[in-house]
């Protein structure tokens, strides 16, 4: 099989292998979910090891606002469905997205030791998704350009990553990626008007090929995430992903690295398929040991389809 791993990079995302591998099938998506009922089983986890998916909905409720009134999964036995029908929908949300573009408004912040704002800086760019299908449906490029069109990295507080490439994060839930992450039910809850079910995943070190990596300057940090998705409950589109770094096997002195990104309908003239594109999002970092904590926020608006336009001189 080809490879099939890519680096996230601050939630950035750049491809790295061929993909032109084979696809499992969505039916045999249920490896995890049998190691998810041994651990509601009683089952601990190592010490010093315990992910996401250790965690009762009890324990996720406490530990994460974002689950404020989740009705709580009594059983694990809708998840192989679930994980079936999420990953048809993600499949075919990589093949079917367009090249587009909006506008995207950053303000990115240094934070203090009580959590107060020291520094700002906000900005504007006009941000582009390029897709590339003549290289399959998981090759897409992002990037920023300012007001001239051209490409621009933005201004940056000392320290700070420009976050991006959110478009990417559902491939966690991609039917190819399936067998390399752990996945539990974890309830009901009500999200942006939609009645989602809420499924917790968490990365397996010695399996993932999915890399995210934080690039300090010239030094990159490679880390494994875990989340939760919500997910609508009738169409299983994804409504919202928040992500973690994964407590184990994380090659990274990054303390905390979160992003909490809420999806938007979006629909374009002449196109039947409505795409489901970032609409707010926020990522929280702490540097651990250097004693500096940042949150960036992200609004995206105004989205058009793109496309390149050449000029022929003869």
């Amino acid at each position: 099989m080809a490879p099939r791993g890519f680096l996230i990079c601050g939630c950035l995302v750049s491809l790295m292998g061929d993909f032109a591998g084979s696809h499992r099938p969505l039916a045999a998506a249920t490896a995890s979910s049998a190691r998810n009922n041994q651990q509601l089983q009683g089952v601990q986890a190592p010490a010093g090891q315990a992910t996401i998916i250790d965690k009762t909905p009890a324990e996720l409720v406490q530990a994460l606002p974002q689950l404020a009134g989740l009705e709580p999964a009594a059983s694990q036995e809708i998840l192989p469905q679930i994980l079936e029908k999420l990953g048809a929908n993600v499949e075919a949300y990589f093949r079917s997205v367009l090249s587009t573009c909006a506008q995207e408004e950053t303000i990115q912040q240094r934070l203090g030791a009580d959590g107060g704002v020291e520094q700002s800086v906000k900005q504007t760019f006009r941000y582009l998704v390029i897709a590339h299908p003549e290289k399959g449906p998981l090759h897409l490029e992002e990037f920023r350009t300012d007001q001239k069109g051209l490409t621009t990295g933005g201004s940056l507080l000392t320290g700070t990553v420009l976050t991006e490439r959110f478009v990417y994060l559902p491939v966690y839930l991609h039917p190819r990626y399936q067998d390399d992450t752990d996945y539990s039910f974890v309830g009901r809850q009500t999200v942006s008007g939609h009645k989602c079910f809420v499924v917790a995943f968490a990365q397996i070190p010695e399996a993932a090929h999915l890399r995210a990596q934080l690039n300090e300057g010239p030094v990159s940090h490679s880390v494994l995430l875990e989340g939760l998705v919500w997910a609508d409950a009738t169409s299983f589109q994804i409504i919202r992903m928040f992500t973690q770094l994964l407590p184990v096997a994380t090659e990274s002195k990054v303390r905390e690295f979160n992003t909490d990104v809420t999806y938007g309908e979006v629909r374009f003239p002449d196109v039947d398929v409505a795409v489901w594109l970032p609409s707010q999002v926020v990522v929280d970092i702490d540097w651990g040991s250097k004693n500096r904590k940042y949150r960036n926020y992200h609004h995206y608006s105004n989205y058009q389809l793109y496309a390149a336009q050449s000029k022929i001189i003869y």
